[in-house]
């Protein structure tokens, strides 16, 4: 039994099939199923039942699972507290918020590639919801996230805050003055998809009593989203940058509310079960690559939302 089996035996577990077990490993797939072969020689059980469509673990492999967990943690803490820096390698998969997409990570990758040549990053763009599923499930060791407030399972660093508006097209109507809340709401509103925090906090500004927001048309593209509010479709609250960054600069304009922007805060989160020292690093490198303004986390989840 060796560690690269383990790995193998894990990234089976956690992304259902050998054939994603290799992609995300960068191996083959004779490659990852020799070493299951070898391990399941080695220990003298079955791992994985092959009888369906999808492999699903036996009841030893998923026994096994914890033990795999801990070895391989084990080995990564072992090379990177007693090796060189260096030493660190192994693929970390992180997922992203499109807003960090689109902004500062390709300097976030570039760092780490060139410190640690070693380390494999696998990029995951989507929302909260889904990042906080993968920490809690194991299938994502880090997520650039937005800020969602405190959790006892999750440790996160704040990446820095965005400034966000509402948004709409130069053409779209609107009063030459300041709108309630009760006047935007009767606008149609282009929220994000349905699970997602924006969509949530969109509707908690909208609607602080709690009520049901009204229909309306949502996208889980930022870069969408921008195309349907320049066609003059709706507004929606959207980072202030875009009014530069829009594929056609002077198309957007900001919907005069009070207040006029809210900060949204972003962290880089990890579960404190699976912390590591090269989680840590890698941590505290995406906090030197963030281009977002420096500020203290929010106190719980007020206040706070974002493109994730």
């Amino acid at each position: 039994m060796n560690i690269k089996q383990l790995e193998a035996f894990l990234a089976i577990a956690r992304h259902g099939g050998f054939v994603e077990a290799a992609e995300r490993l960068n191996v083959t797939q004779s490659t990852i199923s020799a070493r299951i072969r070898e391990l399941e020689q080695d220990l003298a059980v079955a791992l994985f039942d092959r009888s369906r469509r999808q492999v699903q673990l036996t009841p030893k492999g998923r026994e096994l699972l914890d033990y795999a967990s801990r070895a391989v943690a084990l080995q990564r803490e072992i090379k990177q507290r007693i090796g060189l820096p260096e030493a660190i390698s192994g693929v970390f998969r992180i997922g992203v918020a499109e807003l960090i997409a689109v902004t500062w990570l390709p300097h976030f990758a570039a760092s780490v590639r060139e410190r640690y040549p070693a380390v494999t990053l696998q990029f995951d763009v989507t929302m909260n919801p889904a990042m906080l599923e993968g920490l809690r499930t194991g299938s994502l060791d880090l997520a650039l996230m937005i800020h969602t407030g405190a959790a006892t399972d999750l440790l996160a660093r704040p990446l820095g805050t965005v400034p966000f508006a509402w948004m709409a097209g130069v053409d779209f109507p609107l009063p030459d003055r300041v709108m309630t809340i009760d006047e935007l709401r009767r606008l149609p509103i282009i929220y994000q998809s349905a699970d997602s925090f924006m969509n949530q906090f969109m509707s908690s500004m909208l609607y602080p009593e709690g009520n049901s927001r009204r229909s309306g048309t949502s996208c889980n593209s930022l870069a969408a989203r921008v195309s349907l509010i320049m066609a003059g479709l709706g507004v929606s609250l959207m980072p202030l940058m875009t009014l530069e960054t829009a594929p056609r600069p002077g198309r957007l304009r900001v919907v005069p509310t009070d207040p006029p922007q809210v900060d949204v805060t972003y962290d880089a989160v990890c579960a404190r079960a699976a912390l590591s020292p090269a989680l840590h690093t890698l941590m505290e490198m995406a906090v030197e690559a963030s281009s977002f303004t420096s500020a203290a986390p929010p106190a719980g989840g007020s206040g706070s939302g974002g493109c994730a």
